[in-house]
């Protein structure tokens, strides 16, 4: 009977992460232009004395 935990050779350096690098790029794209824009209403409110 086989276990589903069964243990295998670790081999570094051959599971295919680009699903993953694509999800991390997507993610620092989208914070980066949150960032921008906080800090782009920021300076409305200030020129704006709100």
């Amino acid at each position: 009977m086989a276990s589903h935990h069964e243990i295998t050779e670790h081999k570094h350096g051959e599971m295919d992460i680009s699903h993953q690098q694509k999800t991390f790029a997507g993610f620092i794209k989208a914070s980066t232009w949150v960032a921008g824009l906080s800090i782009c209403v920021l300076i409305f409110m200030a020129l704006t004395n709100a």
